[in-house]
Protein backbone atom coordinates (compact mmCIF):
# COMPACT_ATOMS: atom_id res chain seq x y z
CA UNK A 1 0.00 0.00 0.00
CA UNK A 2 1.22 3.44 -0.86
CA UNK A 3 1.82 5.87 2.01
CA UNK A 4 -0.59 8.28 -0.14
CA UNK A 5 -3.30 6.61 1.46
CA UNK A 6 -2.69 7.25 5.01
CA UNK A 7 -1.35 10.36 4.35
CA UNK A 8 -4.14 11.82 2.54
CA UNK A 9 -6.72 10.07 5.08
CA UNK A 10 -4.76 12.03 7.90
CA UNK A 11 -5.00 15.38 6.10
CA UNK A 12 -8.47 14.96 5.32
CA UNK A 13 -8.58 14.44 9.58
CA UNK A 14 -6.52 17.70 10.01
CA UNK A 15 -9.18 19.46 7.38
CA UNK A 16 -12.18 18.29 8.89
CA UNK A 17 -10.86 19.44 12.99
CA UNK A 18 -10.54 22.53 11.37
CA UNK A 19 -13.78 23.21 9.92
CA UNK A 20 -15.48 22.26 12.59
CA UNK A 21 -13.48 24.23 14.90
CA UNK A 22 -14.34 27.21 13.02
CA UNK A 23 -17.96 26.22 12.53
CA UNK A 24 -18.72 25.82 16.17
CA UNK A 25 -17.13 29.39 16.94
CA UNK A 26 -18.69 30.99 14.23
CA UNK A 27 -22.55 29.21 14.62
CA UNK A 28 -22.43 30.40 18.20
CA UNK A 29 -21.77 33.63 17.73
CA UNK A 30 -24.39 34.20 14.98
CA UNK A 31 -27.09 32.83 17.47
CA UNK A 32 -29.02 35.73 18.97
CA UNK A 33 -28.54 36.22 22.42
CA UNK A 34 -25.06 35.63 24.30
CA UNK A 35 -23.97 33.85 27.60
CA UNK A 36 -24.77 36.13 30.29
CA UNK A 37 -27.72 37.67 28.60
CA UNK A 38 -30.33 35.03 31.09
CA UNK A 39 -28.73 37.17 34.25
CA UNK A 40 -31.26 39.89 33.32
CA UNK A 41 -31.01 41.29 36.63
CA UNK A 42 -27.51 41.99 36.28
CA UNK A 43 -26.37 45.95 35.75
CA UNK A 44 -24.75 46.48 32.34
CA UNK A 45 -21.54 47.56 33.76
CA UNK A 46 -20.85 44.55 35.35
CA UNK A 47 -22.30 42.44 32.55
CA UNK A 48 -19.47 44.31 30.57
CA UNK A 49 -17.02 43.49 33.40
CA UNK A 50 -17.51 39.65 32.81
CA UNK A 51 -17.54 39.88 29.21
CA UNK A 52 -14.00 41.24 29.24
CA UNK A 53 -12.95 39.25 31.72
CA UNK A 54 -13.36 36.35 28.97
CA UNK A 55 -12.62 38.52 26.14
CA UNK A 56 -15.89 38.61 24.35
CA UNK A 57 -15.95 42.31 24.21
CA UNK A 58 -13.16 42.08 21.86
CA UNK A 59 -13.70 41.86 18.00
CA UNK A 60 -14.96 39.14 16.23
CA UNK A 61 -11.79 38.21 14.28
CA UNK A 62 -9.51 38.68 17.41
CA UNK A 63 -12.02 36.48 19.26
CA UNK A 64 -11.39 33.51 16.56
CA UNK A 65 -7.93 34.48 16.22
CA UNK A 66 -6.94 33.49 19.95
CA UNK A 67 -9.69 30.82 19.81
CA UNK A 68 -7.90 28.48 16.92
CA UNK A 69 -4.90 29.63 18.62
CA UNK A 70 -5.52 27.77 21.76
CA UNK A 71 -8.05 25.31 20.79
CA UNK A 72 -5.14 23.45 18.97
CA UNK A 73 -3.12 22.87 21.87
CA UNK A 74 -6.19 22.21 23.55
CA UNK A 75 -7.31 24.79 25.68
CA UNK A 76 -10.64 26.13 25.23
CA UNK A 77 -10.05 28.33 28.41
CA UNK A 78 -12.56 29.03 31.84
CA UNK A 79 -15.94 27.65 31.60
CA UNK A 80 -18.74 30.35 31.45
CA UNK A 81 -21.42 28.18 34.13
CA UNK A 82 -18.87 25.90 35.89
CA UNK A 83 -17.15 28.45 38.61
CA UNK A 84 -13.56 28.25 38.67
CA UNK A 85 -13.17 25.66 36.60
CA UNK A 86 -11.94 25.21 33.32
CA UNK A 87 -13.16 23.16 30.18
CA UNK A 88 -10.30 20.45 29.90
CA UNK A 89 -10.87 19.92 33.36
CA UNK A 90 -14.91 19.58 32.97
CA UNK A 91 -14.24 17.08 30.14
CA UNK A 92 -11.72 15.20 31.79
CA UNK A 93 -13.90 14.56 34.85
CA UNK A 94 -16.77 13.70 32.63
CA UNK A 95 -15.46 11.94 29.45
CA UNK A 96 -14.33 8.82 31.81
CA UNK A 97 -17.44 7.19 32.94
CA UNK A 98 -18.77 8.17 29.22
CA UNK A 99 -15.81 6.30 27.96
CA UNK A 100 -16.11 3.22 30.27
CA UNK A 101 -19.82 3.09 29.65
CA UNK A 102 -18.82 3.19 25.70
CA UNK A 103 -16.41 0.70 25.33
CA UNK A 104 -17.81 -1.65 27.86
CA UNK A 105 -21.12 -1.33 25.03
CA UNK A 106 -19.26 -1.50 22.09
CA UNK A 107 -17.64 -4.78 23.08
CA UNK A 108 -20.29 -6.48 24.19
CA UNK A 109 -22.43 -5.34 21.23
CA UNK A 110 -19.91 -6.88 19.04
CA UNK A 111 -19.63 -9.91 20.68
CA UNK A 112 -22.88 -10.64 20.91
CA UNK A 113 -23.87 -9.41 17.01
CA UNK A 114 -21.31 -11.95 16.44
CA UNK A 115 -22.94 -14.88 18.41
CA UNK A 116 -26.36 -14.04 17.17
CA UNK A 117 -25.16 -13.38 13.73
CA UNK A 118 -23.48 -17.22 13.43
CA UNK A 119 -26.36 -19.05 15.30
CA UNK A 120 -29.17 -17.62 13.56
CA UNK A 121 -27.91 -18.03 10.45
CA UNK A 122 -29.72 -21.01 8.55
CA UNK A 123 -31.22 -21.97 11.88
CA UNK A 124 -34.96 -22.57 11.81
CA UNK A 125 -35.42 -23.57 15.47
CA UNK A 126 -38.11 -21.92 17.31
CA UNK A 127 -35.44 -19.98 19.27
CA UNK A 128 -33.76 -18.84 16.48
CA UNK A 129 -37.13 -17.61 15.31
CA UNK A 130 -38.17 -15.80 19.01
CA UNK A 131 -34.34 -14.04 18.33
CA UNK A 132 -35.15 -12.72 14.87
CA UNK A 133 -38.50 -10.87 16.18
CA UNK A 134 -36.68 -9.76 18.80
CA UNK A 135 -34.26 -8.30 17.07
CA UNK A 136 -36.45 -6.79 14.34
CA UNK A 137 -38.68 -5.29 17.48
CA UNK A 138 -35.60 -3.85 19.31
CA UNK A 139 -34.51 -1.91 16.13
CA UNK A 140 -37.31 0.77 15.99
CA UNK A 141 -37.38 1.09 19.53
CA UNK A 142 -36.21 4.48 20.99
CA UNK A 143 -33.49 3.83 24.05
CA UNK A 144 -35.57 6.50 26.49
CA UNK A 145 -38.12 3.67 26.41
CA UNK A 146 -35.65 0.40 27.22
CA UNK A 147 -34.08 2.25 29.44
CA UNK A 148 -37.52 3.04 31.13
CA UNK A 149 -38.83 -0.72 30.64
CA UNK A 150 -34.79 -1.71 31.95
CA UNK A 151 -35.53 0.78 35.06
CA UNK A 152 -39.38 -0.42 35.77
CA UNK A 153 -38.51 -4.31 35.44
CA UNK A 154 -34.73 -4.55 37.25
CA UNK A 155 -34.42 -1.51 39.65
CA UNK A 156 -38.44 -0.46 41.00
CA UNK A 157 -39.96 -4.03 40.17
CA UNK A 158 -37.44 -6.57 41.25
CA UNK A 159 -34.54 -4.37 42.50
CA UNK A 160 -31.55 -6.04 41.40
CA UNK A 161 -29.37 -2.88 40.41
CA UNK A 162 -29.00 0.71 41.44
CA UNK A 163 -30.69 3.43 39.66
CA UNK A 164 -29.17 6.76 39.59
CA UNK A 165 -25.74 5.65 41.19
CA UNK A 166 -22.53 4.48 39.22
CA UNK A 167 -20.42 3.26 42.53
CA UNK A 168 -20.43 -0.56 41.56
CA UNK A 169 -19.87 -2.27 37.72
CA UNK A 170 -23.11 -3.54 38.37
CA UNK A 171 -24.44 -0.51 38.09
CA UNK A 172 -23.30 -0.19 34.65
CA UNK A 173 -25.72 -3.19 33.61
CA UNK A 174 -28.71 -1.19 32.52
CA UNK A 175 -26.99 1.82 30.98
CA UNK A 176 -25.00 -0.53 29.02
CA UNK A 177 -27.90 -3.05 27.92
CA UNK A 178 -29.77 0.44 27.01
CA UNK A 179 -27.22 1.62 24.84
CA UNK A 180 -26.30 -1.46 23.20
CA UNK A 181 -29.40 -3.21 22.62
CA UNK A 182 -30.48 -1.05 19.45
CA UNK A 183 -27.01 -1.54 17.74
CA UNK A 184 -26.82 -5.45 18.19
CA UNK A 185 -30.42 -5.55 16.35
CA UNK A 186 -29.62 -3.24 13.89
CA UNK A 187 -25.96 -4.87 13.45
CA UNK A 188 -26.72 -8.19 13.51
CA UNK A 189 -29.51 -8.03 11.17
CA UNK A 190 -26.77 -6.10 9.07
CA UNK A 191 -24.38 -9.28 9.12
CA UNK A 192 -26.93 -11.81 8.60
CA UNK A 193 -27.96 -10.09 5.51
CA UNK A 194 -24.27 -9.82 4.22
CA UNK A 195 -23.88 -13.20 5.04
CA UNK A 196 -26.69 -14.72 2.59
CA UNK A 197 -25.86 -12.24 0.14
CA UNK A 198 -22.14 -14.29 0.26
CA UNK A 199 -24.09 -17.84 0.37
CA UNK A 200 -25.20 -17.26 -2.68
CA UNK A 201 -21.82 -16.40 -4.36
CA UNK A 202 -19.48 -18.93 -6.34
CA UNK A 203 -16.47 -19.87 -3.82
CA UNK A 204 -19.57 -20.08 -1.65
CA UNK A 205 -21.58 -22.75 -3.43
CA UNK A 206 -18.44 -24.74 -4.64
CA UNK A 207 -17.39 -25.12 -1.18
CA UNK A 208 -20.89 -26.41 -0.17
CA UNK A 209 -20.36 -28.75 -2.41
CA UNK A 210 -16.76 -30.38 -1.64
CA UNK A 211 -18.95 -31.13 2.03
CA UNK A 212 -16.87 -28.82 4.39
CA UNK A 213 -17.74 -29.11 8.05
CA UNK A 214 -20.21 -26.94 8.98
CA UNK A 215 -18.76 -24.85 11.26
CA UNK A 216 -15.29 -24.44 8.96
CA UNK A 217 -17.89 -23.29 6.04
CA UNK A 218 -19.52 -21.08 8.44
CA UNK A 219 -16.79 -19.32 9.78
CA UNK A 220 -14.16 -19.37 6.90
CA UNK A 221 -16.23 -18.88 3.68
CA UNK A 222 -19.10 -17.13 5.11
CA UNK A 223 -18.62 -14.58 8.12
CA UNK A 224 -15.01 -14.13 7.21
CA UNK A 225 -15.90 -12.82 3.86
CA UNK A 226 -19.35 -10.85 4.65
CA UNK A 227 -17.73 -8.71 8.12
CA UNK A 228 -16.99 -5.60 5.85
CA UNK A 229 -20.70 -3.95 6.16
CA UNK A 230 -20.22 -5.10 10.36
CA UNK A 231 -17.04 -2.91 10.26
CA UNK A 232 -18.42 0.29 8.24
CA UNK A 233 -21.41 0.44 10.54
CA UNK A 234 -19.00 -0.40 13.75
CA UNK A 235 -17.46 3.05 13.22
CA UNK A 236 -19.96 5.93 13.87
CA UNK A 237 -21.72 3.36 16.49
CA UNK A 238 -18.39 3.15 18.17
CA UNK A 239 -18.21 6.63 18.22
CA UNK A 240 -21.43 7.39 19.38
CA UNK A 241 -20.85 4.78 22.41
CA UNK A 242 -17.70 5.62 23.48
CA UNK A 243 -18.38 9.79 23.65
CA UNK A 244 -21.49 8.93 25.66
CA UNK A 245 -25.36 8.95 24.64
CA UNK A 246 -27.07 12.04 25.52
CA UNK A 247 -30.54 10.02 26.54
CA UNK A 248 -28.99 7.26 28.35
CA UNK A 249 -26.80 9.10 30.78
CA UNK A 250 -29.98 11.44 31.43
CA UNK A 251 -32.36 8.35 32.24
CA UNK A 252 -29.59 6.75 34.50
CA UNK A 253 -28.38 10.22 35.61
CA UNK A 254 -24.83 9.75 35.06
CA UNK A 255 -22.82 12.67 34.77
CA UNK A 256 -21.30 12.13 31.78
CA UNK A 257 -20.18 14.50 28.68
CA UNK A 258 -23.61 14.17 27.26
CA UNK A 259 -25.20 15.70 30.56
CA UNK A 260 -22.37 18.46 30.77
CA UNK A 261 -23.54 19.49 27.08
CA UNK A 262 -26.92 19.39 27.24
CA UNK A 263 -25.88 21.61 30.31
CA UNK A 264 -23.62 24.19 28.56
CA UNK A 265 -26.29 24.38 25.47
CA UNK A 266 -28.84 25.44 28.24
CA UNK A 267 -26.45 27.47 29.59
CA UNK A 268 -25.15 29.23 26.29
CA UNK A 269 -21.69 28.13 27.55
CA UNK A 270 -19.19 28.57 24.79
CA UNK A 271 -16.47 27.28 25.96
CA UNK A 272 -17.62 24.56 26.86
CA UNK A 273 -20.04 23.55 23.76
CA UNK A 274 -16.71 23.89 22.02
CA UNK A 275 -14.88 22.17 24.02
CA UNK A 276 -17.27 19.32 24.43
CA UNK A 277 -17.94 19.22 20.44
CA UNK A 278 -14.45 19.11 19.64
CA UNK A 279 -14.02 16.05 22.09
CA UNK A 280 -17.01 14.27 20.30
CA UNK A 281 -15.41 15.45 16.93
CA UNK A 282 -11.98 13.43 17.58
CA UNK A 283 -13.17 10.64 19.14
CA UNK A 284 -15.27 10.44 15.75
CA UNK A 285 -12.43 11.27 12.96
CA UNK A 286 -9.87 8.85 15.23
CA UNK A 287 -12.27 5.57 14.86
CA UNK A 288 -13.07 6.34 11.31
CA UNK A 289 -9.56 6.48 10.71
CA UNK A 290 -9.03 3.68 12.39
CA UNK A 291 -11.78 1.65 10.70
CA UNK A 292 -10.33 2.90 7.46
CA UNK A 293 -6.90 1.82 8.07
CA UNK A 294 -8.29 -1.79 8.83
CA UNK A 295 -10.59 -2.14 5.89
CA UNK A 296 -7.18 -2.64 3.41
CA UNK A 297 -5.72 -5.85 6.17
CA UNK A 298 -9.74 -7.40 6.19
CA UNK A 299 -10.23 -6.70 2.27
CA UNK A 300 -7.50 -6.88 -0.09
CA UNK A 301 -9.36 -5.05 -2.75
CA UNK A 302 -8.96 -2.03 -0.81
CA UNK A 303 -5.24 -2.55 -0.80
CA UNK A 304 -5.43 -2.90 -4.19
CA UNK A 305 -7.58 -0.16 -4.84
CA UNK A 306 -4.93 1.87 -3.02
CA UNK A 307 -2.17 1.53 -4.76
Amino acid sequence: MKVNYYFLKLLSLFLVLLIVLSLTFLLLRLLPGGPFDKDKKLPMQIKQNIEKKYNLDKPLLVQYSNYMKNAMVGDFGMSYSYPNKTVKEIISESAGISIKIGILSIIFTFLLTIFLSLYLFENNSMLANLLRNILFIFVGVPTFLIGAILILVFSVKFKLFNFGLVQNWSDLILPILTLSLPSISYLTNLLMDSMKDTKNKMYSRVARLNNIKKFHYLYHFIFKNSIIPLITALGPITAFMITGSFVVESIFAIPGTGKAFIFSIINRDYTLICGLTIFYTIILLMVNTVIDFIYPIIDKRVNRDAN
